[in-house]
């Protein structure tokens, strides 16, 4: 069959024509399988009129073989159930609608595995009967398939290593081989080309491009078996060229569709002001698809901080997306870095409209602009992260379960001379403010002055007497540490014990929040003490305790709100032989008051060097007291005069007023207690 001299030159003829124009749209041939296609197409056995290169044949032959070995099988059946046939129709081959669709089926492949060599592969398919009426075209069936496609790839961790794909499938009806499938065009108008089945006898050929504006009017091409012409009328985005073949009356005999991409390119323009870099793709002047969305990050030089995108597009952040338009201008805009004059970490003291303090803030300010803190505000904490802008602001949103966010504003002094940052927290209802101190305490290289042991007292709120709040005094002892951590343990005129910590800032503030000990939720201890040097004190300040109702508190179910004055004093150790308070003869005065007494109570007192405070006249009330030299706290009791009820005393040493202040707790009431030098008692 297909044997006799004429035959065998215009199929050669035909041959020569159309796989020029084939190949000039088809993958290049690796030297293997460029082996493969000169056996076949050359044997003198060959049993095909002619033999055409296919684009997409040969696209599937070599992904076939590059399967096989990267999956490591060896089957026309692939690990996902499908075979040549199948992949054929899915890469845009039209195949003759009466082989069915069965996903399995291989009318058109030959494979091979293991062969090191194109001309070890061709013998052994050789001598492979079925192989060779396959690749030979050797019966009226394959006769048919005119258009192959050689695979071939080699992969040393694959159990054969060598993989050989020949796939051959009859022509299409008609078919489109330029645009290719999928591609993207930049031009108004495009050259487009396919080929007819020569056994189909097409008279010519029609074609037009369908897309969001509408279908074009069908126009003629240029030949039939091998066909050319020229679209346009193109829509941005996606495009369909539909081709026709049609006999001598007109009619139609095959239909061939390829979806395109018409993409419009416009010029955009990036440039940067500062030290700094754009995504290198868009850098400078290039050309870039309208309509399509476009990606820039902006990156600052070391030293430097992003300021803005200005231009086309303004946007403060340096991700900036949009949708590319023609004529498009940026610029990305860099700036000296400003933050490590402020760099740090900042504490400060939340205030209502009131005035009233109501909870802490933390925050700290990396080099580079980062802000991270923590916000603690009647019981409820926020954690939050942000960046300043170049001005030094920012604005953070913290997200909360089921509500809305919680808005935080900060403003950092850039200059760096104010140490100070301000912000306000606002959940939509109530906005509470913050001053911040910044701290750079540390123990290796900037040790904290203030380290060291302190007392300090709490006096009860002078505006508030009466039997609705405590009137004794509160106290602690405060250690601070080289590095500027401080912690605060004590008690609150009602016999409430507390530990708090905070952070001493460059200015010497202290800012302290926290729940005391058992405390109701909503409770709470805070302000804002200062370590200063003056006459009587080395620290203080005024911290506002929130105690909520409790109906069940003997001393105060109602509650309140006070504010105590605080002051505090450094605390010395005694040395050998040496009062804790530094009293000369040592005489002193104890005072009591309130708490239920009937009336104050004054008793003479001795302080002596062994730290214990000792009646000068034995007596009622009886009155025994301690000093701790290590702390200055001071505990002990006092016995009413008809003896039936012991009172606790405790309170601490101010070294520097010469005193001790603290409490005791009454029947229903919390009184005062005092240590008084003799020489500061008034005679009056």
């Amino acid at each position: 069959m297909f044997h006799s001299s004429i035959l065998r030159h215009l199929a050669l003829a035909l041959l020569l024509f159309l796989g020029s124009f084939a190949a000039s749209f088809a993958q290049t041939l690796v030297p293997q399988e460029q082996t493969i296609a000169d056996y076949m197409v050359n044997s003198p056995d060959q049993g095909r009129p002619y033999m055409v290169l296919d684009p997409i044949i040969e696209a599937v032959a070599r992904a076939r073989a590059k399967d096989m070995a990267v999956r490591n099988y060896f089957s026309h059946v692939n690990p996902d159930g499908v075979a040549a046939n199948y992949l054929l129709a899915q890469a845009g081959y039209q195949l003759p609608a009466w082989w069915g669709t069965d996903p399995t089926a291989n009318y058109v492949e030959s494979i091979a595995a293991g062969y090191a060599s194109a001309s070890s592969t061709w013998t052994a398919w050789m001598n492979s009967p079925d192989h060779k009426v396959h690749i030979l075209g050797q019966n009226s069936f394959f006769a048919t398939e005119t258009h192959y496609g050689v695979g071939y790839y080699y992969d040393p961790n694959s159990t054969y290593k060598y993989y050989w794909v020949i796939i051959t499938a009859p022509p299409q009806p008609i078919a489109i081989i330029t645009p290719a499938p999928s591609a993207q065009v930049t031009t108004a108008s495009v050259a487009v080309a396919g080929t007819t089945d020569p056994g189909a006898d097409a008279a010519s050929v029609q074609f037009c491009v369908a897309n969001a504006s509408g279908t074009s009017a069908y126009q003629p091409a240029t030949g039939a078996t091998s066909w050319s012409g020229t679209a346009d009328g193109f829509a941005p985005g996606p495009n369909l060229l539909i081709a026709q073949s049609l006999d001598g009356s007109g009619n139609v005999l095959a239909t061939a569709t390829c979806a395109f991409t018409y993409v419009v390119e416009g010029t955009l323009s990036v440039a940067v002001s500062g030290s700094g870099s754009v995504t290198s793709a868009f850098a400078g002047v290039t050309t870039q698809p309208v309509g399509e969305s476009v990606t820039l990050r902006a990156s600052p030089a070391s030293g430097s901080v992003f300021t803005g995108w200005s231009g086309s597009v303004v946007s403060g952040s340096a991700s900036l997306t949009f949708v590319m338009q023609d004529g498009m201008s940026l610029q990305a805009n860099f700036e000296p870095n400003p933050f490590p004059p402020v760099s740090g970490a900042y504490y400060g003291i939340l205030t209502a409209g009131s005035g009233a303090q109501t909870g802490i803030a933390g925050l700290t300010v990396s080099s580079a602009g980062l802000v991270t803190g923590r916000i603690q505000l009647s019981g409820t904490v926020w954690t939050f992260t942000g960046a300043l802008d170049p001005s030094g602001a920012a604005t953070i949103a913290i997200p909360q379960t089921g509500q809305a966010p919680v808005t935080l504003t900060v403003q950092a002094d850039l200059t760096g001379g104010s140490g100070q940052i301000t912000g306000a927290l606002s959940d939509g209802a109530d906005t509470f403010g913050f001053s911040a101190s910044q701290s750079t305490f540390n123990a290796a290289a900037n040790a904290a002055p203030q380290a060291g042991r302190y007392t300090l007292v709490l006096s009860p709120n002078p505006a508030a007497t009466g039997t609705s709040v405590p009137q004794g005094n509160g106290y602690a002892a405060i250690v601070v540490d080289a590095g500027g951590d401080a912690r605060v343990a004590g008690c609150l005129a009602d016999g409430t014990p507390y530990v708090l910590s905070g952070h001493v800032a460059n200015d010497g503030t202290l800012a302290l929040y926290g729940v005391p000990q058992g405390a109701r939720a909503g409770s709470s201890l805070n302000g804002l003490l200062t370590f200063r040097s003056t006459d009587v004190s080395d620290l203080d300040g005024t911290l506002t305790w929130t105690r909520i109702p409790d109906s069940h508190d003997l001393y105060y179910p109602a509650g309140f709100v006070t504010q105590l004055p605080a002051v505090g004093s450094l605390f010395v150790r005694p040395a050998a032989g040496f009062r804790p308070v530094d009293v000369t003869p040592g005489l002193a005065t104890a005072g009591f008051g309130g708490g239920n007494l009937p009336q104050t109570i004054n008793v003479p007192m001795m302080i002596s060097q062994a730290d214990r405070v000792a009646m000068v006249t034995p007596g009622q009330p009886r009155v025994s007291v301690g000093i701790n030299p290590y702390s200055g706290v001071v505990t002990g009791s006092f016995v009413m005069p008809d003896g039936n009820l012991r009172r606790s005393v405790g309170g601490v040493v101010l070294q520097k007023q010469e005193s001790a202040f603290g409490f005791f707790r009454g029947i229903n009431q919390c009184g005062y207690f005092s240590l008084i030098p003799e020489s500061q008692v008034s005679t009056d």
